[in-house]
């Protein structure tokens, strides 16, 4: 009798933990989502742009194009906003950045190195002379007019946290370990500028569980989308919590060795960009910067400019900021969303300006409901504190671009939530769509269309998410424990489980240079880690003349441990194993014959 209720207690832990799996999935694709807007361009005052005296920021194309040193005239940034850059570490004693380190007030440091679990993050040995940590790193916080190397976006806090080794690897559970950090110490952007471009075997990752718990404590997270030019995104930039960026080149159009896709949200500046070397530790030494490439650099732009919206307005949302970038992206095709460049081209102009006029912020909303439950949509009107808000509201309907239906108007003002609750889809419907408008001191604006599909999950299940949404992940995970427990629960002395021990898998990094897809490897029967890689770019010597052409170097293909290789071959100069099919040598950029 005890093992017939033994195993039905099993059984019946395994049905409720697949039950709440199902709803911790379906919840992670319709619950509420930010949203992702169209852009709005408007007019703005013109002002004398600053220009630094920094010798070399005649050769940043990148901070010119995107309207940074508009952005100047009203913010240069404020050391209150700290930007975590989760890397391989920060040359924090380079002259040009140390004065913009976050300083922990508890112990002094910088940081901290989930590689050597030690409190000094240090960008130290770094593979093919790339201190990419401190690249990263110069982009968005070098010192800007001092007449010293470079200017950086914007004048804020530097968080370095080492999760990559000298080699420019490292694990998911050392980055996972980083981004909950820093978070938790404080950092309102975390910059990724690494990834992978294969999937998990098991979702949620620790990496997604850390990003789910960054952005919880209001943090942005902003991730390369990777560079083998392919149209997916690498992970994580591909998860719907992560502001996910391309790369241009000096055109305006995206670079060849960018990734593109469904999912992209912004594009900056990713080629030909000079920024910080380490090594240094003198102002303007010749090897103190380096010219280098790939949307690891185009990453740091958006974390910059995010930085610089936080300076000018404190109390902005994570969820703000994302529309905020997002609406005022400027396309360099069409108009509307194109998954070429996501949004468009983030612009520090806009985005500044957009803080003194009416821009709607859809805050949240689900993007799939049961057919019988009711929902609601939060919103926000920014603009100068105190603007009156005479009107707003939303328009909806069954059918895209035909919203004939009206909720009740409310009116406020600016800074200010509102929400329409009770909203259900119309029986029958597969779709809800609508948009929010509102009037703000007579000034007419609305947000993009957006879509509320009808989900296929049975109602029981809907409910059980929706109440549970909070701790859902969590309570899954514990069930999941708990039906392993109660599995191996000896059912006779002489007969036990046998257990097994689960090896490390190793994920290894994206194609992140100018090299075709690489065929994903089997999922591993256990998982416990991933290597998790940054877009380490090719270094150019100097910046190349009108008839010099960037030396794009391929990467490094994906190694599995305890896995038969790919097809490899050895480069000659440096004896680095790399894909047969490269054509280049990423590590010291030796072309194959």
């Amino acid at each position: 009798m005890s093992a017939r209720l033994s195993a039905l207690a099993r059984r019946l832990a395994a049905l409720v933990a697949v039950l709440v799996m199902a709803g911790a999935f379906v919840s992670g694709a319709a619950a509420i989502s930010p949203s992702k807007a169209t852009p709005v361009v408007t007019s703005f005052p013109v002002h004398a742009e600053l220009t630094p005296t920094d010798p070399l920021f005649v050769d940043q194309w990148g901070l010119k194009s995107i309207g940074v040193p508009s952005a100047w005239d009203v913010t240069l940034g404020n050391h209150s906003v700290i930007v975590a850059v989760v890397d391989t570490g920060v040359w924090w004693t380079q002259p040009d950045i140390q004065a913009n380190m976050w300083t922990n007030p508890v112990d002094g440091t910088h940081g901290y190195d989930f590689v050597d679990s030690d409190t000094n993050p240090m960008d130290i040995d770094p593979s093919g002379q790339i201190y990419h940590g401190t690249g990263v790193a110069g982009v968005i916080g070098a010192i800007t007019d001092n007449a010293d190397y470079v200017a950086g976006t914007a004048q804020v806090s530097i968080m370095a946290v080492r999760a990559l080794g000298s080699n420019g690897q490292g694990t998911s559970t050392d980055t996972a370990k980083a981004i909950i950090w820093a978070a938790d110490h404080g950092a309102k952007v975390i910059n990724l500028s690494l990834g992978t471009n294969e999937t998990p075997p098991v979702e949620p990752s620790e990496i997604h569980l850390a990003i789910d718990h960054a952005w919880s404590k209001g943090a942005l997270i902003v991730a390369a989308a990777g560079n083998a030019g392919v149209g997916t995104l690498d992970y994580p930039a591909r998860l719907p919590e992560v502001v996910s960026v391309a790369a241009i080149d000096e055109s305006g159009r995206r670079a060849s060795f960018s990734n593109y896709g469904p999912g992209l949200d912004l594009s900056a500046p990713g080629s030909r960009i000079v920024t910080l070397n380490g090594g240094v530790n003198q102002p303007n030494q010749p090897n103190g910067v380096h010219y280098l490439q790939g949307t690891s650099f185009s990453t740091p732009f958006v974390s910059g400019i995010a930085g610089l919206l936080l300076s000018a307005e404190p109390g902005l949302t994570n969820v703000q900021l994302w529309n905020i970038l997002n609406m005022t992206a400027v396309q360099p095709v069409g108009s509307g969303y194109n998954p070429n460049y996501g949004w468009g081209v983030v612009n520090a102009r806009n985005a500044i300006a957009a803080l003194n006029q009416p821009l709607i912020s859809v805050d949240s909303y689900p993007t799939s409901v049961s057919s019988s439950s009711t929902f609601g949509v939060t919103w926000s009107i920014l603009g100068p504190a105190g603007m009156t808000v005479s009107d707003t509201h939303l328009d909806w309907g069954t059918s895209s671009g035909s919203l004939r239906n009206s909720t009740p108007t409310q009116t406020g003002q600016t800074r200010q939530s509102y929400t329409a609750g009770g909203l259900s889809l119309p029986s029958g419907a597969g779709a809800l769509y609508f948009k929010v408008v509102a009037t703000a001191n007579g000034t007419a604006v609305s947000s993009r269309e957006y879509t509320v599909t009808a989900s296929s999950v049975p109602d029981f299940l809907y409910v059980l998410y929706q109440l549970l949404a909070s701790n859902l992940l969590y309570l899954a995970l514990f069930i999941l424990v708990l039906a392993g427990v109660v599995a191996f629960i000896p059912q006779r002395r002489a007969s036990r489980a046998r257990r097994s021990v689960a090896r490390p898998q190793m994920l290894y990094p994206p194609s992140y240079y100018v090299q075709a897809a690489q065929p994903s490897q089997p999922p591993p029967v256990a998982y416990s880690a991933q290597t998790v890689t940054p877009r380490i770019e090719p270094q150019i010597s100097g910046p190349p003349t009108p008839t010099q052409t960037p030396t794009v170097v391929q990467p490094v293909a994906p190694v599995t441990v305890a896995q038969p290789m790919a097809s490899k071959k050895r480069c000659p100069s440096c004896g680095t194993m790399v894909s047969a099919e490269n054509m280049f040598c990423f590590f010291c950029g030796n072309r194959f014959r």
